[in-house]
Parts: C-alpha cells; structure tokens; sequence
C-alpha cells in the first residue's frame, strides 16, 4: 500500500509541477481537454480516485471552518472528488450532494458514502459543473475546492453555484476570481490565502 500512495503522490506531484509551469506558459487551456480524461478516467483515474484524499486534508478542514456547518444545512460540494470532505465535515448535515465530471471519483464517492446514500441523505452525480442538475435555491452552503481546474469554465460553474445556493446561504472556493464571483451575485465576497490557495467566501443575499 505504501508503494502505491508513493506512485500517486508522485503522479499528483507532477502533474500539479507541470501544471505550474505550463500555466505561467499560457498553454494550460490548450491541453487541458487532452489531459482531464488521462488522470480523471480508467486506471489512473481510479488509483488516484482511492489515494489522492491526503493531499487536500488541509484544504477540507479550513473549508470545514468557514463554512461552520449546522444539522439544518444542506451542502453541495462542487468538484467533489471522491466525496471525502462531505463524508469527513458534513456527516452531521440534513442533506449532501457531490458533483464531479470524473466517473471513477463518483464511483469511489458513492462507496464512501454509501451509508448517507442507501438512507437517501446523499446523492452523487458524474456531470458538468456549468449546468448543475439541481434546481434554483437547492443549498444552504456550496463548497468548491477546485474551480481553478474548469480554466475558462469557471465563470460560468460559479454562475451555476450560485443559482443553487439559497439567498443567505454561504459558499467557499478555492480560487482568486473574486470579479467573477461578484459578477455572478454573490455578495459580501472576502478572501483569504492559504499557501498557494486562495480561499474565497461568497454570500449570496
């Protein structure tokens, strides 16, 4: 098992380098459609979908602290993966529901909620982040720790979390688009950094 999580790490590693560097390049967009479905499909897509959780540990947890979940809360995480944040900080919420465009995530997310699942509490959906299939005022809260990755969809996936976030409800993502976050309607827009996350809270009024 430990040489495993070594591999992934070293997959993940990569990937996030090149990344990096690609980006500062100006030519992630170009590649990004031929690389998605490399990493989030068919045996790399499942090994990372069981191993990649550590990685984003920290990231859960601050999540978990600004968005201060409530028993009465019913939470959609955006980009959900494999479905660790919703079964590790929302287990005490009314209602959970994940979104991710990967097929192997969706599958390990159902496995690791499959409790909330069978109970009905929880659904998981493979799909597109820019047409979310819930309707208008579906949350209380919207998290999202990768908008980043939709490159020139992000407008418009958080145009989408928005529309299913309820007035007064609360979202946090992890990016720096606080101009597109105020252009979809979200209000009361503060941003916090943590390394090399930016953690944006959007309140929808």
């Amino acid at each position: 098992m430990r040489g495993v999580l070594r591999v992934t790490f070293a997959i993940v590693a990569i990937v996030i380098l090149t990344r990096v560097v690609v980006r500062a390049a100006g030519g992630w967009q170009r590649i990004e459609a031929e690389a998605q479905p490399v990493f989030l499909s068919g045996p790399v897509g499942r090994l990372i979908a069981r191993t990649y959780a550590p990685f984003w540990g920290w990231l859960y947890s601050l999540f978990a602290r600004r968005l201060d979940l409530q028993p009465e809360d019913e939470v959609l995480d955006v980009a959900c993966g494999s479905g660790v944040f919703l079964r590790k900080h929302a287990s005490h919420v009314r209602r959970i529901a994940g979104l991710d465009q990967s097929e192997p995530m969706i599958e390990q997310a159902l496995r690791e909620n499959r409790d909330r699942v069978a109970a009905g509490t929880a659904e998981f959906v493979v799909g597109d982040a820019t047409a979310l299939p819930w309707a208008d005022d579906s949350f209380s809260a919207v998290t999202c720790n990768c908008v980043d990755c939709f490159e020139a969809k992000a407008e418009p996936a958080l145009a989408e979390m928005y529309r299913v976030l309820r007035p007064g409800g609360r979202a946090v993502v992890a990016d720096d688009r606080h101009e597109a976050m105020v252009a979809a309607g979200f209000s009361r827009v503060s941003a916090e950094r943590v390394g090399w996350a930016h953690v944006t809270s959007g309140f929808k009024e």
